[in-house]
């Protein structure tokens, strides 16, 4: 039985390219490098593509699987309120967050770079907070891709340079170094995503407990020199009763 696992992509689907869109821009790389289509699934009120995989890996315990069910989502709804279809999409699934991977902008980071973070809190970040409020856990993997910040800190300047295009230099900064490195250029996927930034980790088999109790040697048998080890007199005990007769 293959292992389930979601990628999502956050952003605004009606403004492509934008910055904020920077995780449903992965996912359409990932898509187009592993030959996927994009389909409408109004249940889930998201565009989803869905493959099965082999990873380059022999299990090595009975628990790993080596055949993957990849479902990519990007949610039909505005960047603020995706919580509801990421937490139908894991419902329906029956997924643990540790199969979830959420692909968001970061402007916390220069552009370009990467980071992945296990669990905690949103960092101000409201589409990673809807998901939050909606799966009632913080229990998931973000992919944060920097996406810059601009020099002003007003919130009227942050929004404006969030929901503003990635320049032509930049789109090709991203296409040169940022998809080739998580995978998602031409002739890689997701085996390449796996090996290199192991977004994806095989689930390792509870460790067996040590048992602490200590076995207590028992002491060993004290010996009285003047005595055989069967409790037959020693040698010197029979001198001794001879010289005394």
């Amino acid at each position: 039985m293959a292992t389930k696992i979601l990628f999502v992509g956050l952003g605004n689907y009606n403004l492509p390219n934008t910055r904020h869109n920077a995780g449903m821009m992965i996912l359409d790389h990932l898509a187009n490098a592993l030959e996927l289509r994009w389909i409408p699934y109004k249940p889930w009120k998201a565009t989803i593509a869905q493959t099965t995989l082999s990873l380059p890996f022999e299990p090595k315990h009975p628990d790993q699987q080596k055949q993957v069910e990849l479902t990519l989502l990007k949610p039909r709804l505005l960047m603020n309120v995706s919580g509801p279809s990421v937490a139908r999409a894991v419902r329906d699934l029956s997924i643990p967050g540790s199969s979830v991977y959420i692909f968001q902008d970061d402007l916390q980071r220069e552009l370009g770079k990467v980071s992945l973070k296990a669990s905690g809190s949103a960092n101000g970040h409201n589409g990673i907070k809807s998901v939050i409020d909606h799966l009632k856990s913080d229990e998931f993997w973000r992919v944060r891709l920097g996406v810059g910040r601009p020099e002003s800190r007003d919130v009227n300047d942050v929004s404006d340079y969030v929901l503003s295009k990635f320049t032509p230099s930049e789109m090709a900064q991203l296409e040169k170094k940022v998809y080739p490195l998580l995978g998602v250029g031409p002739g890689l996927g997701l085996e390449t995503l796996v090996t290199k930034q192991q977004l994806w980790r095989p689930p390792q088999p509870p460790k067996k407990k040590k048992n602490k109790t200590k076995i207590q040697e028992a002491p060993p048998n004290e010996v009285d020199p003047g005595k055989k080890q069967d409790g037959s007199p020693s040698s010197s005990d029979d001198e001794k009763a001879a010289t005394t007769a």
